[in-house]
């Protein structure tokens, strides 16, 4: 049969190989823990960027909707602001009646108004329309509330629509007048 060294060499041969084995073993699990943890650290970092994507999604829509808003709330704010200037404007604005003036006469606040002023006028401006329909205040020179009333009266008649509203005296300095 086989010699010892046959044997030997067999035996050699066959520890050299189980340590070529093992070594080899170590090695592949190495590799497959690290594969493992890489696999594990893509998951990780997939997760992580699904809601980062998820999270700016939300916020460029969130966006979107505070500039809807934004545009929204301008288009309000400057309506609202054209209307107060356009009832300011009205409020303040004073109109003259006649220029004629006694040296007795004293200076008395009158409104009048029109409801139905755009039947009467050819085609008047929207905001002069509603002057008339809110009513206007006009600057009347007067020896007396009863002689400024009559004024009005006459000048603006109860028959055509206009609507004479109580006197006041000015308030002001009528010398600055």
């Amino acid at each position: 049969m086989m010699s010892l060294a046959g044997w030997m060499g067999i035996l050699g041969g066959l520890a050299a190989a189980a340590q070529v084995f093992a070594s080899v073993s170590r090695h592949v699990r190495r590799v497959k823990a690290g594969h493992a943890a890489r696999l594990r650290q893509l998951g990780e970092v997939r997760r992580d960027m699904r809601e980062r994507a998820r999270a700016t999604l939300d916020l460029r829509r969130e966006e979107r909707a505070m500039q809807r808003e934004l545009v929204e709330l301008t288009g309000q704010i400057d309506s609202g602001e054209k209307t107060v200037q356009r009832k300011k404007s009205a409020e303040t604005l004073l109109y003259v009646f006649d220029e004629r003036r006694n040296p007795g006469d004293q200076a008395f606040i009158v409104p009048i108004a029109h409801p139905r002023f755009a039947d009467i006028a050819r085609h008047p401006p929207e905001d002069v329309s509603a002057s008339w329909v809110s009513g206007r205040r006009f600057l009347v020179w007067a020896a007396s509330d009863k002689m400024a009333s009559a004024k009005a009266n006459m000048r603006f008649p109860a028959d055509r629509g206009y609507m004479v509203g109580a006197l006041e005296p000015y308030a002001g300095n009528s010398e600055e007048l």
